[in-house]
């Protein structure tokens, strides 16, 4: 196939689309990574972040649950103290004041009951403060738990929000791929349309070639393959049946004018010269078959001209009689060649085989039909 300028356009222009594809995709496709390493990033940041959660809630459920069990018992340990005390701060008072009445017994009683209820108020006090205690470790520890969950919250943030800049970024990645592929498409669409432009025109003119040379008489077995150029003056020359291409060494030719009759023929490995020429060629056929003529026919009677032979170069027709110009029995032959339009061969033989005489002759001009 010839080259086409266009065509090569077409072609590097694809190819320059394609690899701006390539690029756009491959972009695309580390936009992609990216999306999926942020994603796996923020997924993991939010199991941390659910986990640290769960601890913080188990630990705040167990403040809870610890506040609300202990809190009753510290208001009754509260409210048994506070009366434990105050009984304590009576029997003491009697105590003192039956020793102002020198009532030794009675003092001794109330000194000792006072001291009962200081030592069960002790006790309310003892295990008041391990169940406050109980209540603030179980604080401390949700406290503690808070900082952890605070944390995994922020670095879940920090992943979410680069989790959504590369998504953004894929995205704009796709339009630029869905771009770049679309115009890759319509390159190959364009090159593909010119390819079928061009293959089409190739082939007509393959056809037009082989038509021309089927015209001009070219053998068949060479007509797919010839080089045809025009010369200025019209003529067409058809080379054929060269060394590796139509017109390379050995080639045959054949030359055309432009009313479409064939002047020149040299098959291939023919050698060049003269009588290539097809004028010389037609002459020398034509008055081989005048010697046909000569040969089969039978010089007797009058006879009206008839058709001696005929084929698809040469018409040959006969007529034999007594000519008195010459007094003597003479054939005259007409000898037609289909490729010259212009004359016809015509020659007079005696019957001793003497030729009379023997000329080209204008062909009768055809009356136009009214």
């Amino acid at each position: 196939m010839a080259r086409d300028a266009e065509l090569d356009r077409l072609k590097a222009a694809q190819g320059a689309a394609f690899q701006r594809k390539q690029n756009a995709y491959q972009a695309q496709q580390t936009a992609w990574e990216k999306l999926s390493s942020a994603r796996d990033e923020m997924n993991r940041a939010y199991e941390a972040k659910q986990r640290a959660y769960y601890t913080q809630d188990q630990a705040w459920q167990y403040y809870q649950s610890v506040k609300s069990h202990n809190g009753p018992r510290i208001d009754w340990l509260n409210s048994q103290q506070e009366s434990a005390f105050q009984n304590m701060k009576q029997a003491f008072d009697n105590a003192s004041s039956a020793y102002e009445r020198r009532d030794g017994a009675s003092a001794s009683m109330y000194a000792a009951e006072g001291h009962r209820y200081k030592e069960e108020s002790k006790t309310y006090v003892h295990e008041r403060r391990r169940l406050v205690e109980e209540i603030r470790s179980a604080r401390d520890k949700f406290q503690e738990c808070k900082p952890a969950f605070q944390n995994a919250k922020d670095y879940f943030s920090s992943t979410e929000d680069i989790f959504k800049s590369a998504k953004a970024e894929h995205k704009r990645a796709q339009v630029e791929f869905k771009k770049a592929k679309a115009e890759f498409d319509a390159c190959v669409k364009a090159f593909k349309t010119r390819l079928e432009q061009v293959r089409a025109s190739g082939k007509k003119r393959r056809e037009d070639k082989k038509s021309i040379a089927a015209k001009a008489g070219v053998p068949f077995q060479y007509r797919d393959n010839v080089w045809i150029s025009k010369d200025s003056d019209g003529n067409t020359n058809i080379y054929f049946g060269g060394v590796g291409k139509p017109d390379g060494p050995g080639h045959g030719h054949y030359v055309m004018d432009q009313h479409g009759t064939v002047t020149y023929r040299r098959d291939p490995f023919d050698p060049h010269g003269a009588q290539n020429f097809e004028e010389n060629r037609r002459e020398e056929a034509t008055r081989r078959m005048a010697q046909i003529a000569i040969n089969r026919w039978a010089r007797s009677a009058t006879t009206p001209r008839v058709l001696q032979s005929e084929d698809s170069d040469f018409k040959v027709s006969v007529k034999s009689g007594y000519d008195r110009d010459h007094d003597a029995i003479v054939s005259d032959i007409v000898i037609i060649d289909r490729y010259n339009k212009k004359e016809h061969y015509h020659i007079v033989i005696d019957e001793h085989g003497n030729e009379l005489f023997s000329e080209w002759r204008a062909n009768p001009t055809k009356k136009k039909k009214p």
